[in-house]
């Protein structure tokens, strides 16, 4: 077949030309997670959301049910990756192995879950809606061993086309649309559910009485007032009667679908096996309800393309001289007042069998004339068909997104017309490769402690309040969020994040010795250079002064500093002049107790300092 022009042939298939593609293991980190130990309690129920398999489905993660402690993250192979991140299962019950979906938090991972930390985090919604896609072919790389898993190589080696930064944005602006309305759509559909599911409640106890109607309801018992027949045991029908094509239908429970029959599903049976027994020939407006597998499902016949029969496993029920209008019925059976039935025969215990000799014994109310059941009957009935016609629309709507999804992930339709110009091109190398924020956050540490680790005063404590100086003085956004903590502006989530991130690059390792921890150096220290010297070239003399100027300093030297620039900042904000007396004095009364440990005048002579050397925040004026 001839190739469109423009188009060119890939490992992924024919895509644009000026389309590139990349193995997911060149654009990202690929990493697994881990579980901490059960049998330690204090691993568990921390503040760090911990996310399995079972939610990772195709979706963005806001929460998690389970969560680990700072001692777990550290005491196990879990580690802490930062929105954005895309999961995908490696392995699970059912269809969840290749499943994905996005981080919309900071989070753990078990081992169960592949990690895909992308360089460039523009990147990750156009990534997502491709590996969504591409489920069922991610599924069939799975190993060829005993149990049928992905594995974190696997990941990697998955190919995956690489659009401009513009025209990724406008597909995923598209396909994020359709999400919406999607989720606007199911949002919708559980409400009307809700809606009807409390109409049935009122409607079918005579709680609330439809306009027009009144008197007594009445109890019936369905042996009394019904004809309730099955097919009987010497009418035994073998699976290898079943025929997939026919003239006559066999139901069984599995071709309930909501409240009807889906006859497209059905198998069907000869004439002969049709003809057998004309009572459990079925007729519109019968009401049907299993009574083997799954007890008491219930479907109303209202339509039929062909005659049909019952399999053994269905009981039908017509009333007895208009005792009762089937469509009331059908509702009835449906609602809670047949399931507390249900509940009762089964008195706590698990039953497989709906027998007739119990089922004739149901007992129930309905509404003294057929009019009022009718009545009742059409207004359940409106609201089955609005949400059928929501369930529709939805349908349609997600079959209008798969075909978006063929064409704009492949490049067939294309939003952004192909351009070679220069603001295409500087666009390209600027905001499509920008790299994800907490990946930077930890290419700046590691610079920071590469130049440091070595120094006896250097360790945890010390290095947050040169992270902290590091951003505020050479004016860079990594994200963190400090907070006002005894010793000094302190992100323990960042902190932490940190950690994890060098380690995974081993680039660092942050060990405890002598009592307080250290920054150990693995094998691949020094690989955050080349990203360094691309994000922060600009930064770099600012930075050399900072870390020259503390390098021997103690770590409360550093505190006092880094917590005079954090209220020298605050008050900045607040106020046009800021005094010296005004900047301490919101340090030891409005920030932690702490603070008072050390006398007024060392932060008045600390300020003098930082005044001389240029350690001041934006708008500050120097002497």
């Amino acid at each position: 077949m001839e190739m469109k022009p423009g188009y060119k042939r890939t490992e992924v298939g024919v895509i644009p030309e000026d389309w590139e593609t990349f193995r997911l293991g060149d654009i990202s980190e690929v990493s697994a997670g881990g579980t901490p130990s059960r049998a330690n309690p204090s691993y568990w129920n921390g503040d760090i959301p911990w996310v399995t398999t079972s939610e990772v489905d195709f979706c963005t993660i806001s929460s998690a049910t389970q969560s680990i402690t700072a001692e777990g993250l550290k005491n196990s192979a879990a580690k802490l990756f930062s929105p954005s991140t895309l999961l995908m299962a490696l392995y699970g019950q059912g269809k969840t192995r290749g499943k994905v979906a996005v981080l919309g938090i900071e989070a753990a991972t078990n081992q169960a879950c592949a990690a895909i930390s992308l360089h460039s985090t523009d990147s990750h919604k156009f990534l997502f809606h491709y590996l969504v896609g591409q489920y069922e072919s991610i599924r069939s790389l799975s190993n060829n061993g005993n149990q049928e898993n992905l594995n974190s190589s696997l990941v990697r080696s998955i190919c995956v086309p690489y659009p401009k930064p513009r025209e990724q944005c406008a597909i995923t602006t598209a396909l994020s649309d359709m999400d919406a309305l999607l989720d606007g759509l199911n949002r919708l559909i559980a409400k009307k559910r809700a809606i009807k599911q409390a109409s049935m409640q009122q409607l079918l106890i005579g709680q609330t009485r439809l306009p027009g109607f009144s008197g007594e309801w009445v109890t019936q018992k369905l042996g009394n007032d019904a004809i309730l027949k099955a097919r009987i045991g010497w009418q035994g029908l073998t699976t290898a009667e079943y025929l997939d094509d026919g003239d006559y239908f066999l139901v069984a429970g599995t071709d309930f679908l909501n409240g009807r029959i889906d006859w497209r599903n059905c198998h069907f049976v000869t004439q002969h096996r049709y003809s057998q027994d004309p009572f459990i020939q079925v007729r519109p407006r019968d009401v049907l309800v299993t009574k083997d597998g799954t007890i008491g499902k219930v479907a109303l016949i209202d339509a039929m393309e062909k005659p049909a029969a019952l399999n053994s496993g269905v009981f039908v029920i017509r009333p007895k001289a208009d005792k009762f209008v089937p469509e009331f019925f059908y509702f009835l059976l449906a609602s809670k007042v047949f399931e507390e039935f249900l509940a009762q025969l089964s008195a706590g215990s698990t039953i497989n069998h709906l027998y007739q000799k119990d089922f004739v014994g149901f007992a129930y109310q309905i509404p003294p004339t057929t009019e009022e059941q009718t009545a009742i009957a059409e207004v359940l009935s409106d609201m089955d068909d609005e949400i059928t016609a929501l369930e529709t629309r939805r349908a349609k709507t997600r079959a209008l997104k798969q075909a978006m999804m063929q064409e704009l992930l492949t490049g067939r339709t294309r939003l952004v017309a192909p351009s070679a110009n220069t603001a295409d091109k500087a666009e390209s190398q600027t905001e499509g490769r920008k790299a994800n924020v907490y990946f930077l956050r930890s290419v700046l540490a590691a610079e920071i402690i590469d130049q440091l680790h070595d120094q006896p005063t250097f360790g945890h404590v010390k290095f947050e309040k040169m992270m902290f100086l590091a951003e505020h003085l050479c004016q860079v956004d990594t994200g963190s969020t400090y907070h006002r903590k005894a010793a000094g502006p302190y992100d323990n989530r960042a902190l932490r994040s940190i950690d994890s991130q060098l380690q995974k690059q081993q680039w660092f390792e942050p060990r405890k010795q002598d009592g307080r921890y250290q920054y150990m150096p693995l094998a691949k220290r020094g690989g955050h250079k080349p990203y360094f010297e691309r994000h922060f070239s600009g930064i770099g003399e600012t930075l050399e002064k900072i870390l020259s100027t503390f390098k021997t300093a103690k770590t409360e030297q550093c505190e006092i500093v880094a917590t005079l620039l954090a209220a020298w900042s605050d008050l900045l904000r607040e106020h046009e002049a800021v005094s010296d007396e005004m900047i301490v004095h919101e340090v030891l009364h409005n920030w932690h107790e702490a603070k008072q440990r050390i006398p007024e005048d060392r932060w008045l002579m600390a300020l003098g300092w930082m005044r001389e050397k240029g350690l001041v925040p934006k708008g500050a004026t120097l002497p």
